[in-house]
């Protein structure tokens, strides 16, 4: 009987076109229906389930030894998979699928009151990807103690168009609201929900943005729920992002972490940040605490920062709490890793802090490095600071700068400003003081700002400051 007629007998109702015939043979499995392993309609996940299995729930699709399926689609077909639970506290790979190599793609399925318990590598959806995830949510509560996500818990591949409402809770490191390791590529994606860790690396959309062979890169995404760190690298975005890009990407969330590197869209990064913004407040009990980045490396480019930022430490800046330098590895790890570049960017928030306190950079690097042989010494690293300006009240106990705090390295200054009136500071590590007036009055590129970019920044009136237009970013959101 050839394959026509097998399915013809099989399926005596179906319509032209259904089924999986050669030359288009199938590849994969769609959901047809809503599913909610709320069995016994508690409301809830209980041992009157049939998936309660002894208190251990749903068990994940898949083997991590040999990932889901090879070359494997897995479509939801839109439909939505109710109350989920699982419960894996010592196992690896947690979620609806435990791990996706790289030809496998989920996509167009929602999971809603997911409640999933792992040990690393735990998200509501996969625990470990490397395939595709596009068009999928999930809302409900991960626990684990490393690498967890709202969706993920690590992501080599690719996750677009998707979203996670989950309250994210982990121990160890690397903890995020939609990823808890992303060495792959988040595009038009978000996260909306709580982010606590104990660890290293907790940011509200991504804990931690590389591995040791890839840089993650974030576009197109955002982050609005809280994000608290007991260690250090908290961001309201990524707690670290690596040799990582980032772009077009926005969180608005409140930041607090009780260690080191704490910034509003990221606590460290050494490679780009393009077009993008916080609007948290930011507070932070360590060293390195900033509006926008806690510690950057690399170039900062069209971004801006607006919440108040407050250090009980050194290193504070309304924009980027320390930048130069990011470790104290190898002269030839770093080179070309030792300046920070800022253009085109701007604070309005309050910065508080003890020593190195400023309105746009908290202070400019100075790290001993150990090279080969006798290379050894110390960087003397720099922040290029272009275009850009301060307007918060800037207050501290040493080294308080309008613009920049200070440093043990250069700190440009070229065609940058701060308000010398809200500031409440006269004097600044680098760039030009200016009164209000003067930052307002010009309604274009003359004056002051004769070399800023008019394709770049919008002016406005003579009662408003600068704000930016970078590639669509509205103007008038920026302005209160």
């Amino acid at each position: 009987m050839s394959a026509h007629a097998d399915h013809a007998a099989a399926f005596p109702n179906a319509l032209d076109g259904m089924g999986c015939l050669a030359p288009n043979p199938c590849n994969g499995y769609e959901l047809t229906a809503d599913l909610d392993f709320d069995t016994n309609g508690s409301g809830r996940p209980d041992p009157g389930d049939a998936y309660w299995d002894g208190g251990h729930g749903w068990l994940p699709i898949g083997d991590p030894e040999t990932e889901f399926r090879y070359n494997t689609v897995f479509d939801g077909g839109g439909h939505t998979i109710a109350n989920l639970f699982i419960y894996w506290p010592e196992s690896s790979h947690a979620g609806l699928f435990r791990a996706t190599g790289a030809d496998d793609e989920i996509r167009n399925v929602r999971l809603t009151g997911v409640r999933v318990i792992g040990q690393n590598s735990a998200g509501a959806l996969v625990g470990s990807n490397s395939g595709l995830i596009e068009r999928s949510s999930a809302d409900g509560q991960v626990s684990s103690i490393s690498l967890i996500g709202g969706i993920a818990g690590y992501n080599s591949g690719s996750i677009s168009n998707s979203k996670a409402v989950v309250a994210v809770e982990g121990s160890g490191d690397g903890i995020g609201g939609l990823v808890g390791r992303n060495a792959g590529t988040i595009a038009d994606s978000s996260a909306r929900g709580e982010v606590t860790g104990e660890g290293y690396y907790v940011g509200g959309l991504a804990g931690v943005g590389y591995n040791n062979s890839n840089c993650g890169a974030i576009s197109g995404s955002h982050a609005t729920g809280a994000v608290a760190g007991e260690g250090s690298y908290v961001g309201g975005l990524v707690g670290y992002s690596g040799c990582g890009t980032i772009s077009g990407s926005y969180a608005t969330g409140n930041v607090t972490g009780e260690g080191g590197y704490i910034g509003g869209l990221a606590g460290a990064t050494s490679g780009t940040i393009t077009a993008s913004y916080a609007t948290g407040d930011v507070a932070g009990e360590g060293y390195n605490v900033g509006g926008l980045a806690g510690h950057a490396a690399g170039a900062i480019t069209a971004s801006y920062a607006t919440g108040n930022v407050a250090g009980e430490n050194d290193n504070v800046g309304g924009l980027v709490g320390i930048g130069g330098l990011e470790t104290t590895e190898t002269y030839r790890f770093h080179s070309g890793r030792h300046i920070l570049t800022i253009t085109a960017s701007y604070a309005t928030g309050n910065v508080s802090g003890d020593e190195n306190v400023g309105g746009l950079v908290g202070s400019a690097h100075r790290y001993f490095y150990r090279g080969y042989g006798s290379s050894s010494g110390y960087y003397s690293s720099a922040v290029k600071n272009t275009g850009s300006y301060a307007t918060g009240k800037v207050s501290g106990q040493a080294n308080v700068g309008g613009l920049v705090g200070g440093g043990r390295a250069r700190a440009g200054g070229l065609h940058s400003y701060w308000d010398t009136q809200t500031s409440g500071v006269s004097s600044s590590y680098g760039g030009a003081g200016k009164t209000t007036r003067e930052l307002q009055t010009p309604t274009g590129n003359t004056g002051i700002y004769s070399r800023w970019n008019a394709d770049w920044w919008d002016f406005g009136t003579r009662s408003q400051y600068p704000v930016l237009k970078y590639e669509g970013m509205d103007a008038a959101a920026q302005r209160p």
